[in-house]
């Protein structure tokens, strides 16, 4: 008999967690909410669960399935050698609506382990999809289940994806054996699939994120951050723009074209503040300019987003560190004998120049990791 549960009504939702972590590893067929249609779940380990699914879809198994998990670390544990390409997108869209498709040798020790039914249900042509839904329950469930599971929408093969739980028990009926409820599906839109190769990016099927989003969000990002983003970090931030536009043959308004992002922030700034004068002068002075440069705070999407993040001092590195752990293989001082970069506010133009002349001395040696 299907157990049915409506999370709304629930005013405690851990027991329903542990029940639909039970009913996983037990075999069972769980129908998921996340940020589009429901999901249809199984135990990748299950091969029984997975030969139900198959049964209950009515799907050929040669039609790969999707794998679910909680995040980019579960996908880091599984596949630990994939490249900064491979990661930089999972890290900005998860958890939500994109699945992520990539190239995943036979030999890996994750395939290796998959039961037969799991190989089969998700390993096609050297490749598997990976998903992190964003629906808070539907994440709880993975974390608490440590493991991935296959998830495809909770309808018959060749049917419209079910908006409504009613559609859903009435489409598959008792051969689910566990519903969570929430609602109506937030869209009706699928996830968007994109398949990312060693050092490339292609777009399989647009769903609810469009190419244009996809597009900007694999852009590589690096982030300066001093204390008040007003000199140190903004200076850092045009001269690397200027010695990109340099290695690209364009200009520096051009560099974004070629999949550059380049920004500055600072640990303690206020939001809005101009550069200091002095940081102003000294870059007008080489052509460069601060005009525009408007101060921000160092916040989570920065973190989220960011591929290199790059601290004037140790200090700097230590505050970021103790707010965001996960920062920490991106997170470097820019000096590379990992000294700091001193702080020329309040001070005169030689202590300016000083520093933008060590600043771009270590920008030329940092260069070709950035790039």
């Amino acid at each position: 008999m299907t157990q049915r549960i409506n999370l709304r009504t629930q005013r405690d939702l851990q027991p329903v967690v542990n029940s639909a972590v039970s009913a996983l590893r037990a075999g069972q067929l769980v129908v998921l909410p996340t940020e589009t249609v429901y999901g249809l779940g199984a135990s990748l380990f299950h091969e029984a669960a997975l030969e139900h699914l198959f049964r209950v879809k009515g799907r050929s198994p040669t039609n790969p399935l999707s794998v679910a998990i909680s995040g980019l670390a579960m996908l880091e544990d599984l596949l630990p050698n994939l490249t900064e390409l491979q990661t930089r997108l999972p890290r900005r869209v998860w958890p939500g609506p994109v699945t992520v498709v990539l190239p995943v040798e036979e030999q890996e020790f994750f395939v290796r382990q998959l039961p037969p039914a799991a190989k089969e249900a998700v390993y096609s042509n050297g490749r598997i999809g990976f998903r992190v839904p964003n629906h808070p329950l539907t994440l709880e469930i993975l974390k608490q289940l440590d493991q991935p599971i296959v998830l495809t929408s909770a309808n018959r093969s060749g049917q419209g994806e079910s908006s409504d739980v009613d559609e859903i028990v009435e489409a598959l009926g008792s051969d689910v054996d566990f519903i969570l409820e929430d609602g109506p599906a937030k869209s009706t839109l699928p996830s968007t699939v994109v398949a990312i190769g060693e050092n490339e990016v292609s777009i399989l099927r647009e769903g609810i994120v469009s190419r244009t989003a996809v597009d900007r969000l694999k852009a590589k990002i690096v982030i300066f951050v001093c204390t008040g983003n007003t000199c140190r970090s903004p200076m850092a931030e045009v001269l690397c723009r200027k010695l990109l536009a340099t290695h690209f043959h364009c200009s520096m308004e051009e560099v974004e074209n070629y999949g550059y992002v380049v920004m500055s922030a600072g640990v303690a700034a206020g939001d809005q503040f101009p550069a200091s004068s002095s940081a102003q002068q000294i870059m007008s002075a080489r052509g460069l300019s601060l005009n525009d440069h408007q101060s921000q705070p160092l916040n989570e999407t920065h973190i989220r987003f960011a591929d290199k993040i790059y601290a004037m001092t140790r200090n700097h590195r230590e505050t970021i560190l103790s707010l965001w752990p996960s920062a920490d293989t991106r997170l470097f001082v820019l000096r590379t004998d990992g000294g700091d970069i001193a702080d020329p506010y309040g001070g005169n133009l030689a202590l300016y120049e000083n520093c933008v002349d060590q600043i771009e001395d270590e920008l030329i040696k940092r260069m070709s990791e950035i790039l």
